[in-house]
């Protein structure tokens, strides 16, 4: 076993001379892999893959003045290697670890898992039936009434993995982890008065939800038919925004990325313990108050886990509450260089419900985009932007499909006065409001 052979590569390494490993942690995945490529509904290319891999991390210790440091380094180990290049490779890793010199930290020892990994529904279905089953819900929307102009799916990527992790470290830490990851890529297709228009999509999921795919393939199909009509973006000032889906995530990741012990460390993030994330200026209140939780799992999302990437047992932790900073999340050497407790690195996180519902957001004149060419958001400062694919202007009487110009924005800005959905839907990292409104949002349009 290539698990046994690093682990005796290590041993070898020990009685050598030389630079020594204080402590290591050894990763080992196994990926069997379904991808199937269609064009239209038409099955192009069909094929399985299988993926083993062996990551270590070795740390060296040393001094800096009378301060003791710990250095690392990563490399991937291949079972095609022999003995003598396995050797040379953690020669070379330990070499590299001893030229970095941070401050100490600990490795995580031994710890039963908080939370157990759910097991998914795709565990139950063989292999034609996994892949079978995601392609019928992606493509069921297409079979059903349309007004004109008619869309239609022009392509569609399809992955459905399943991923083991084997992880142990030289203090006896140690677990096993099974995750079902699908993901699918998609075109959808319309013809306009003035010629043919596409949007692209993509969705993460773990289970083979046919809602939740056919819901996201007949939201673009839709779409794609109002981008098809759609007049360009007119110059509109003092506007409210909407922003739906992932760009909604992107604005309550900023909250949660910003409160983690690795972005206040290096100095990414002005927040602090106690803070208002949301306050910028004492003299005002916060219109609609966050709550955030760090998850270590949500059904329905891939890279759920029990345990962090550095073996650190994960449950979940209030963040924010009604806008304060409770608590800090994230790497456990950045929790001990803060002289914070650790908490460990979530891969996902909730935000509590709006008290408003979707439909009163979009009850007043507002501008509500549902699909850019690009948008970005700046993770130290919250400035965000994007050119606008398609979006509906409700000038108070319609609601009228747009394309062209663009947004920009700063959530640092705009936080306190910002407001959610009701309705929560799963993202690609989250369970959050399916759309948040901002004031102040720069419009530039296309006319």
């Amino acid at each position: 076993m290539m698990k046994e052979r690093i682990v005796q590569a290590l041993a070898r390494a020990e009685k050598r001379g030389g630079v020594k490993a204080a402590q290591w942690r050894l990763v080992s995945g196994h990926s069997s892999r379904q991808e199937r490529y269609y064009v239209k509904n038409d099955l192009e290319l069909a094929r399985e893959v299988e993926e083993v891999r062996h990551s270590l991390t070795v740390y060296v210790d040393g001094n800096e003045g009378d301060k003791k440091t710990r250095g690392e380094a990563s490399i991937t180990l291949q079972p095609s290697l022999s003995d003598e290049e396995i050797d040379s490779k953690i020669a070379q890793a330990l070499f590299a670890a001893s030229m970095s010199k941070n401050p100490w930290f600990d490795l995580p020892g031994p710890a039963e898992a908080r939370v157990l990994l759910p097991p998914s529904g795709f565990e139950a279905m063989d292999e034609t039936s996994r892949a079978e089953t995601c392609r019928r819900a992606l493509f069921a929307p297409e079979k059903k009434p349309q007004d004109p102009p008619l869309a239609r799916i022009n392509a569609l990527e399809l992955f459905i993995s399943k991923n083991s992790k084997q992880f142990i470290n030289s203090k006896g830490a140690r677990f096993d982890t099974e995750e079902w990851k699908g993901y699918s890529e998609f075109i959808v297709e319309a013809e306009g008065d003035s010629g043919g228009v596409e949007l692209f999509d993509d969705i993460a999921f773990s289970e083979p939800a046919a809602a939740r795919l056919e819901e996201a393939t007949g939201a673009r199909l839709a779409q794609v038919r109002d981008r098809a009509k759609a007049s360009p973006t007119p110059a509109l000032k003092d506007l409210p925004v909407i922003l739906r889906g992932r760009e909604a995530e992107d604005i309550f990741a900023w909250f949660f990325d910003n409160a983690s012990t690795e972005a206040i460390f290096t100095k990414a993030s002005s927040f602090f313990l106690g803070m208002n994330v949301q306050q910028t200026d004492p003299a005002i209140d916060i219109l609609d108050p966050l709550d955030i939780w760090a998850e270590p799992i949500i059904p329905g999302l891939p890279n759920s886990c029990p345990y962090d990437g550095e073996g650190f047992p994960l449950e979940r932790t209030q963040v924010v509450d009604k806008g304060v900073l409770k608590c800090l999340t994230g790497g456990i050497r950045y929790a001990d260089w803060l002289g914070q407790p650790r908490k460990g690195s979530f891969p996902l996180f909730s935000v509590s419900a709006g008290k408003v519902s979707l439909e009163q957001l979009r009850a007043k004149p507002c501008l509500e985009l549902v699909k850019f060419s690009d948008f970005s958001l700046e993770q130290t400062t919250g400035d965000f932007g994007g050119e606008i694919r398609l979006a509906y202007w409700f000038d108070g009487k319609k609601r009228i499909p747009l394309t062209g110009g663009s947004i920009s924005g700063s959530v640092a800005e705009l936080r306190s006065t910002m407001v959610r959905s009701r309705e929560r839907a799963l993202a690609s990292r989250s369970l959050c409001p399916e759309a948040v409104l901002l004031k102040g949002v720069s419009i530039t349009g296309a006319l």
